[in-house]
């Protein structure tokens, strides 16, 4: 939490598709097909600050949720990537594992260090070798799944059957035919498919924010959500980010912090996380990047202020090796649930506001 403010949470339901195009040009006359992405921290933070009508502290988010029958919000959150599931006979889930040093290829070569983990390069994450054939996951996992993840008891050494893992894929992609105009009349030869994403019924999308202590906007009922006039219902919620720590019996988080990225980050170093002093990176698993645009449409010149970035999909995990394990206990405790940047106080960037880059921390063996 931003210091001297107070959060809270505003849900957004949305009545019908989702449709965010990517930030990236997108012309009717010569493409043919125009795909949605995932709401990015750019547009639930764009929806936050329509509902207030101003713009708070700092937003947190998207988080997707699920609603119960008794009202409250159940958050999931990507698969970490560093999961792998066996492909053949009985699913059965694995975490990968730094390779040792005196396994063939255990080192990573990047542009970014050596070959060698003794001299500082990275380590491939590697399956166990007895689950081999195996696959990555994919879809959306429950916070509490999440946690027992973070705190290191899941899956165990033996793995964890696929469906204790609780996936859902709650956003299910539509295929829509549309015709470009020019006033109420359509333009010849500019037919085009686009991609819509619905979400399951009883889902919807999460963010935290933060307001100073005298706050007294009130959030609308309804805002516009993405793009082609979609409207979400706007309401609050009360729900935490996991929290290894919090778990009875807390996780024991000292020199090995493992780094998942519940939202999608963009970072000076592009794939890399920014490391902290004291500490350096064994490893990592991240996704593909993921285009993600800002505007600035206060200005009232968005096209203009319009900055197309690449991201590192939410759900990439990282492995940090801390000196002292006080320090990296420490770390981990003060960035659950805050978005990791420069950490500069007085950064102007919206990127560093607008919810990119949230972290939840936890241990690793």
């Amino acid at each position: 939490m931003t210091a001297g403010a107070r959060s809270a949470w505003l849900t957004f339901t949305p009545r019908d598709t989702v449709f965010v195009r990517d930030g990236r040009s997108f012309d009717a006359a010569s493409d043919a097909v125009a795909d949605a992405v995932r709401p990015s921290p750019t547009t639930i933070a764009g929806a936050v600050g329509a509902a207030f009508g101003q713009n708070p502290v700092a937003v947190r988010g998207p988080v997707l949720a699920r609603r119960d029958a008794d009202g409250t919000w159940a958050p999931y959150f990507p698969v970490p990537t560093d999961l792998v599931v066996t492909t053949g006979g009985t699913e059965r889930v694995y975490r990968m594992t730094p390779g040792l040093d005196e396994d063939p290829g255990a080192a990573g070569q990047t542009d970014l260090t050596g070959a060698s983990p003794a001299n500082g390069g990275l380590r491939f994450l590697v399956p166990p070798r007895e689950a081999e054939p195996v696959k990555a996951l994919d879809g959306w996992i429950p916070a509490n799944i999440l946690a027992g993840y973070l705190a290191g008891r899941l899956p165990g050494r033996d793995g964890m059957a696929n469906r204790d893992l609780q996936i859902a894929r709650p956003l299910v992609p539509e295929r829509r035919v549309g015709l470009a105009r020019e006033g109420r009349t359509a333009r010849e030869g500019y037919l085009y498919q686009a991609t819509h994403l619905r979400p399951r019924d009883g889902w919807g999308f999460l963010a935290e924010y933060d307001v100073p202590d005298d706050w007294g906007a009130q959030a609308a009922e309804h805002v516009p959500f993405g793009g082609r006039g979609r409207v979400a219902d706007v309401g609050a919620a009360d729900v935490r980010w996991p929290d290894a720590t919090a778990l009875e019996p807390p996780a024991a988080i000292g020199c090995h912090v493992l780094v998942y990225l519940a939202t999608a980050a963009v970072w000076p170093g592009g794939w890399r996380l920014p490391v902290p002093d004291g500490a350096r990176l064994i490893a990592a698993a991240t996704g593909e990047p993921e285009p993600a645009a800002t505007v600035k449409r206060d200005q009232g010149q968005w096209r203009a202020s319009r900055v197309l970035r690449w991201a590192v999909p939410a759900g990439s995990v990282y492995l940090l090796e801390f000196a002292d394990a006080a320090e990296g206990a420490r770390w981990a405790r003060e960035q659950n649930g805050a978005a990791l940047h420069r950490g500069v106080a007085d950064d102007p960037d919206v990127v560093r506001t607008a919810g990119f880059g949230v972290v939840l921390t936890g241990a690793w063996t």
